[in-house]
């Protein structure tokens, strides 16, 4: 049988650019949150900062006003244990004081272990679950579907 991770995306439009002071708040807590996420059991992989704010720029989107993320996790429940304890639970909960609610949006996938999904990936899946809802494609924490689906 073949081994699979869980991949990640979540997207989120600030309500000022990241460089207004009062989006301080947010900007000061990302790089430790990153870093608590790469040592966290279960993480496997992220692309930089760097590389998805390039990548953004490229597909004609505003990385200093959209908080993109991309990450790959061995578990659904790897990624809520981080998703939902410590710093990144406490910028959870202040996210409305930076971001507006309505452009928040998070999705999982199932991928072969290994596979590195790109920010195109990312987007693509976030836009599905825009426009269909959790699936076995993209879902989301609140409607899980098992990885079976991909070893078909």
């Amino acid at each position: 049988m073949e081994a699979f991770h869980l991949a990640q995306a979540n997207i989120s439009t600030g309500r000022w650019a990241f460089d207004h002071w009062r989006m301080r708040g947010f900007v000061s807590r990302v790089e430790a949150i990153n870093d608590l996420a790469r040592q966290a059991p279960g993480f496997v992989w992220r692309p930089t900062s760097e590389r998805m704010m390039d990548d953004l720029s490229r597909l004609g989107r505003d990385p200093m006003l959209e908080a993109y993320n991309l990450s790959v996790w061995e578990s659904v429940e790897a990624l809520w244990a981080y998703a939902f304890s410590g710093v990144h639970l406490e910028a959870v909960k202040r996210s409305k004081q930076w971001f507006e609610p309505e452009s928040a949006l998070d999705v999982m996938w199932w991928i072969p272990a290994g596979h590195r999904p790109t920010t195109e990936e990312g987007l693509a899946k976030l836009d599905l679950v825009r426009r269909n809802g959790p699936t076995a494609e993209g879902f989301t924490f609140r409607k899980r579907f098992p990885p079976a689906h991909l070893g078909r």
